[in-house]
């Protein structure tokens, strides 16, 4: 090669940008979760930093060690102007690229609120689509807080950060993700249906002291953009046979007001099915689902089991029907089902985005279950 040959090449060299303006991991503060309040037309905002040293260790084969998470609250008149006041104090730069979780308060659950919330994350470019949405009623900073999972855990394996693995072993209340909660929210038929978290200190203990931890409280029902109502998990047990992606879940079949057996239900599938009776709308679903018996108490033949089971399953329905009735809110999304088969019949009956339910809405709840296995216990009678 001749002097010049090599010439542009050296040169060439020197113009490369490399990555002397990338910045080491360490450096950086991630952010793992925004909470939103709103009080006297101001947006509170809150975001808790996540410690991945511990999280590394583990996943290298290391041993555990203790995750630090640190909240931040800032204020402002819009949800970006509240955001942009955590720079001056923060002292190293933050990365908005690993938020898992966004959780809302329920007096945020108004639409100027989400409306401002949504606009900022779908034109910023680091938030992806995939985080979690949740509501509370609790105390943002007193929820982060209580993200720390049991033995020290990262808070990376929480309920709030990773809840699929827990929905997969015990589905009930549907997870939704960041896409799928816009995509809800701005159909006129739906009512959008957000999981609910709380702090519980009831059922554990780390080092003989109480834990507070996360709990997948209940449900909140959003239409149009606004709160409607939140409910205990007690409440809304007929709602897992309307989902969609439920793995597994349990029935707990009763003869009177005792409990007979267990039955452990994957994956159920529903169907629900409009139809016109005059000039009055009526719905009937269909549920279909296999099982396996878990617990016997009494002795019950197959007949005697799926029988109990079938109407356990339907009275969940229909109490959350009736629930549902009292509040003025839509559980079931039959407005939704009315709206995927016959749009034009929608349109001549709802009202602002809702139709009128009446007790003869709902009329039949077909419920089949088939038993798979009474586990290693053969059924001798």
């Amino acid at each position: 090669m001749n002097f010049k040959t090599a010439f542009p090449f050296m040169i060439s060299i020197f113009l490369l940008t490399g990555c002397w303006g990338s910045q080491n991991i360490d450096h950086l503060f991630y952010v793992g979760a925004i909470g939103i309040d709103y009080k006297d037309n101001r947006f509170i905002v809150y975001v808790a930093f996540t410690s991945f040293t511990g999280l590394a260790k583990v996943e290298s084969g290391g041993a555990l060690e203790k995750s630090g998470i640190a909240v931040g609250k800032v204020e402002g008149e819009t949800f970006n102007i509240a955001t942009d006041n955590l720079y001056p104090s923060i002292q190293r730069m933050v990365s908005w690229a690993h938020v898992k979780s966004i959780v809302f308060t329920k007096r945020a659950l108004k639409k100027v609120v989400l409306e401002d919330v949504l606009d900022v994350l779908d034109r910023y470019n680091e938030i992806r689509h995939t985080l979690w949405v949740y509501a509370t009623d609790e105390p943002i900073t007193k929820l982060f807080f209580g993200a720390a999972p049991l033995l020290h855990t990262s808070p990376y394996y929480s309920l709030l950060a990773n809840p699929s693995e827990i929905f997969n072993q015990s589905s009930f209340i549907q997870l939704i993700r960041l896409n799928r909660f816009e995509a809800d929210m701005r159909e006129d038929s739906k009512t959008v249906r957000l999981p609910y978290l709380s702090i519980t200190t009831r059922h554990w203990k780390e080092g003989k002291k109480e834990k507070p931890m996360l709990n997948l409280k209940g449900m909140c029902f959003i239409h149009d953009d606004e709160l409607q109502k939140c409910f205990d998990r007690s409440k809304l047990l007929g709602i897992r046979w309307l989902e969609k992606q439920i793995k597994r879940t349990p029935i707990y079949v009763k003869k009177g007001n005792k409990v007979v057996a267990s039955i452990v239900v994957l994956k159920p599938k529903s169907k629900i099915s409009y139809q016109r009776k005059g000039y009055t709308p009526v719905f009937n679903i269909e549920v279909t689902a296999k099982g396996s018996v878990i617990e016997l108490r009494e002795k019950l033949t197959e007949k005697q089991l799926v029988r109990l089971a079938q109407k356990t399953v339907e009275d969940e329905i229909r109490s959350l029907y009736k629930l549902g009735l009292k509040y003025d809110i839509d559980t079931l999304n039959l407005s939704e089902a009315m709206y995927r088969q016959k749009p034009e019949d929608w349109k001549k009956f709802s009202k602002n985005g809702k139709i009128p339910l009446t007790d003869e809405s709902l009329k039949k709840i077909k419920v089949k279950i088939s038993i798979n296995t009474f586990g290693k216990e053969k059924l001798k009678y």
